[in-house]
């Protein structure tokens, strides 16, 4: 695959990358509520710094959460209407996976990464990777919680992994709750956001191997409301009363 391009709106950046024989072209920019603005013409200066086209595309790679509804909505229908129109294969990443590979960024040598990203609501998004020879590892399905319930429930999930574990996102635990086990530490890291070209590191290994999927499976994860979303070929909603 010569050209592969990455994109994430689920928080308040607009990343897009765009990876070009090995040459990645890179555009990212933290303003809340500018996606629907921003994403496109970042996509075509990319492109048009590379040289190319959008049928020039192999693949397309996006974050699919979770993370912010808009976001997501915004990064999803671009993706989808990209790969409808060149018929190119897809792949969603976690959201959380983006930021647990941050952090490894910083600190390679960690056994694990503990991912909390604000839900809103008085809840979070969460995970916990274990960092082995294979790769990042999920320990488990994204979740969504209470802060105050989490301590628990991130020990449980990586109790079998002793070691030096990052934690991202603590400024959304009280101190007193931040997961402290046997035979662990926890390192505390400074706030992190996904970014296109980690996005690109995770997504292209997976679609070199076969991983893609089509424009109607690129969807975003909400974890809360899933209801939202609706595929392009969908048939509408019916409105009728009693429907």
């Amino acid at each position: 695959m010569q050209a592969v391009l990455a994109l994430d709106t689920s928080t308040d950046a607009c990343s897009v990358a765009l990876d070009h024989g090995g040459r990645v072209h890179f555009r990212h920019h933290v303003e809340a509520r500018a996606h629907n603005r921003l994403l496109l013409p970042m996509i075509e200066e990319v492109l048009a710094e590379a040289g190319l086209a959008p049928a020039d595309l192999d693949a397309l790679a996006f974050g699919r959460g979770p993370g912010s509804f808009t976001g997501l909505r915004i990064a999803a229908a671009v993706t989808q209407g990209l790969a409808w129109a060149h018929e190119l294969p897809v792949l969603g990443v976690s959201s959380l996976e983006i930021l647990a590979a941050e952090a490894l960024l910083r600190v390679a040598d960690a056994g694990g990464v503990i991912t909390l990203l604000d839900a809103r609501m008085g809840e979070c998004y969460w995970n916990a990777f274990d960092n082995g020879s294979g790769g990042l590892q999920a320990l488990g399905e994204d979740g969504l919680a209470a802060p105050a319930a989490l301590g628990p429930e991130i020990q449980a999930r990586c109790a079998a992994g002793p070691g030096r574990w990052l934690l991202v996102g603590a400024e959304l635990l009280p101190e007193s709750s931040w997961p402290q086990w046997e035979g662990c530490e926890v390192v505390v890291m400074e706030a992190l956001i996904p970014d296109a070209r980690t996005l690109l590191t995770l997504a292209r290994p997976r679609l070199e191997a076969g991983q893609g999927l089509t424009a109607r499976e690129a969807v975003p994860a909400y974890l809360r409301d899933a209801s939202r979303w609706r595929r392009l070929d969908d048939p509408p909603p019916d409105r009728r009363m009693g429907a």
